[in-house]
């Protein structure tokens, strides 16, 4: 099946984690962390910066890699064993997963080095500030790493080369972990620990980047000060290797080759050594007692923060620069210009619950007169195109009527005969939008009620392939949640997220299913909630866009304009650009504004129906003239 332009690299390779390894991928907030089971990332605008995105891509290849490829008890043994140094192993383990990773999917080298670009300067400034431990190991993650810029650090690993080479042959962390502690030993060797009294303070030195606080790691070695400090931030992407409980600097791989191979290039799941096992045929992490890596701010409050449950998780400048570049490209994200979901992660597609049969019955019993004249005139419509043509260019067979007059005439070519051409319809699949908010009154949904019966009717007498859903907000998810979990105030939420509730999509009828399963389930809809058009039409048109039909038309009936708990600004800007992605993507939008012309500024089609009466025969009126379009001749 062709590729759903619809679905971002993001989501493919979020759907990749969750069918391979059972990792759930989550945007939400403002924050980036993992905790072994999960990766939550910040809520995404759409359209995304491209810069923000391949940060984020980025982030989930390396985190991808560390859940395919890493070993965690050996990790946790290494950190049990140099409690402080774990850095030096996350730095060894970070190259090796990142090298595997490129060679099992093409197109994370390209995410990764993207992101390494958007950070460099970044990472530049903070070794300036560090002591000789994080600058050893983020010169030796160079080194190793694919990147090929040492960034004035080529001194730092002087003298290491032996144990640098011996990197080609490491395949599984366990090598990782070997090599790891040679280089530990051998820098500690040159690097004599000298013990200090704790200094106050040192335990809130995390970077202000990534927000969370750590204990102070007293009676570290006076010249690894900075490493302390760094261990006991909060972990970042890239640093935190294997023997956290989560890798931290993940990417989404996904690249559109990426993404395809990581689908189903490696039917044989992790590499022998992985931390990752199978179960029932897919992959999934260990389950980890303490939380994994953080990258950003601190948790949502009510959840551990990742920083603080467990302080010996160490840290690489590479990781803590992304985690402040992320942080940065959030922190200018609002309400006022991007369209933002707080949280999608209870947002529900589900089918409309059927009716009592006296309710259907008395559907089916208003209005019969009505629906069978409309349902003829829709297929006449249609049918009225589909008319018999006649070529005029025989020189035998049956005489055209209408040509006779010929031969009266001198012309040397009389064209007076006739042949029967075929004219054919193309397929089609149609996907019907309906608000079903609260401003979809009773006696404005009674009528939309009757006239999705008329479509679903015609176009099943029509054989054309039909999809109807409603959309709205539901209240499994609020504002008020959103404070409690992040432990921000209200207003301040409500000034950088358009939707606190959840997405509600109620099927109709899917394309498979007969119309008489549909009209069962009408009497149920109700209208309730607010109006995230735009959402609504993406899903719409990612379902219709894989259609196999060769001509796809999504017809949208709205009774007023898009928009959620905070502003329609950026609610209508957000349906505009999917309304041009449909339009790019090959999909006919077509609209009918319910006693109000809103819509006539996100698709360009649009009808406004001001008498309800009207607005079943309009209906069928606009999807004809539509469908008569796409009538082609064929002799």
């Amino acid at each position: 099946m062709r590729a759903n332009p619809f679905e971002s690299q993001l989501e493919r390779l979020a759907r990749t984690l969750t069918e391979q390894f059972g990792v759930q991928v989550v945007c939400q907030g403002d924050n980036a962390w993992t905790d072994g089971r999960q990766i939550v990332l910040p809520s995404l605008p759409d359209p995304l910066n491209e810069d923000l995105e391949r940060m984020m891509l980025g982030f989930l290849d390396h985190e991808m890699a560390h859940v395919a490829f890493s070993d965690f008890g050996v990790a946790e043994q290494f950190m049990k064993k140099h409690p402080g140094r774990e850095g030096m192993l996350n730095v060894v383990e970070d190259a090796l997963i990142e090298r595997r990773a490129m060679e099992r999917w093409p197109g994370v080298r390209a995410n990764l080095d993207a992101m390494f670009g958007q950070v460099r300067d970044r990472v530049v400034q903070l070794i300036t500030q560090r002591e000789p431990f994080d600058r050893f190991a983020t010169a030796v993650y160079l080194k190793l790493a694919h990147h090929g810029d040492m960034l004035g650090l080529d001194r730092e690993v002087a003298g290491y080369e032996d144990l640098l080479d011996r990197f080609a042959a490491v395949q599984e962390t366990t090598h990782a972990a070997v090599l790891a502690e040679d280089l530990l030993k051998r820098w500690l060797s040159s690097h004599p620990q000298k013990r200090q009294t704790p200094r106050p303070g040192d335990g809130n030195r995390s970077s202000s980047s990534t927000g969370s606080n750590s204990p102070s790691g007293s009676g570290q070695a006076e010249d690894s000060d900075s490493e302390s400090a760094s261990n006991q931030r909060s972990p970042s992407p890239e640093d935190d290797s294997p023997q956290t409980a989560d890798s931290d600097t993940a990417g989404s791989s996904d690249d559109q080759e990426s993404s395809a191979d990581a689908d189903g290039s490696d039917s044989q799941g992790p590499a022998k050594g992985s931390g990752v096992q199978s179960t029932n045929g897919k992959s999934r992490r260990p389950k980890r007692g303490n939380p994994d890596s953080s990258v950003g701010d601190s948790r949502p409050a009510g959840q551990a923060n990742p920083a603080t449950a467990s302080s010996h998780h160490g840290g690489t400048l590479i990781g803590e620069a992304l985690a402040g570049a992320i942080a940065d490209a959030v922190s200018q994200l609002s309400n006022s210009a991007e369209y933002r979901a707080f949280t999608k992660q209870y947002d529900r597609i589900d089918t409309v619950a059927a009716a009592k049969d006296p309710d259907v019955q008395t559907l089916l019993a208003t209005g019969v007169d009505v629906v069978r004249r409309l349902r003829r005139g829709l297929a006449n419509a249609l049918r009225s195109a589909e008319r018999r043509w006649w070529r005029d260019d025989q020189v035998r067979g049956s005489l055209s009527p209408r040509t006779l007059y010929r031969l009266c005439t001198d012309r040397r070519l009389l064209d007076v005969f006739r042949i029967r051409s075929t004219v054919q319809g193309r397929s089609t699949a149609v996907s019907i939008v309906l608000d079903a908010s609260g401003s979809m009154t009773t006696r404005k949904m009674d009528v939309a009620r009757q006239a999705m019966r008329v479509l679903l009717e015609s176009l099943g007498d029509l054989k054309i392939a039909t999809e109807a859903f409603t959309f709205t907000t539901g209240d499994r998810f609020n504002l008020a949640e959103a404070a409690k979990r992040t432990g921000q105030d209200a207003n301040q939420l409500h000034g950088r997220f358009s939707r606190f509730g959840n997405l509600e999509i109620g099927l109709i009828k899917q394309y498979q299913e007969p119309v008489k399963a549909a009209l069962r389930r009408l009497p149920t809809v109700r209208g309730s909630g607010l109006t995230p058009l735009g959402e609504a039409m993406h899903i719409g048109a990612s379902r219709l866009s894989v259609r196999p039909e060769s001509r796809r038309i999504m017809l949208v009936l709205t009774d007023g304009k898009a928009g959620c708990e905070c502003g329609d600004a950026a609610a209508t800007d957000h349906a505009k650009h999917v309304a041009d992605r449909c339009r790019k993507a090959g999909i006919e939008l077509i609209g009918v504004g319910i006693q109000d012309d809103s819509l006539c500024a996100i698709v360009a089609d649009t009808i406004v129906i001001h008498e309800l009466q009207d607005l079943p025969a309009q209906l069928c009126k606009l999807l004809g003239r539509t469908l008569k379009r796409g009538v082609c001749h064929v002799g």
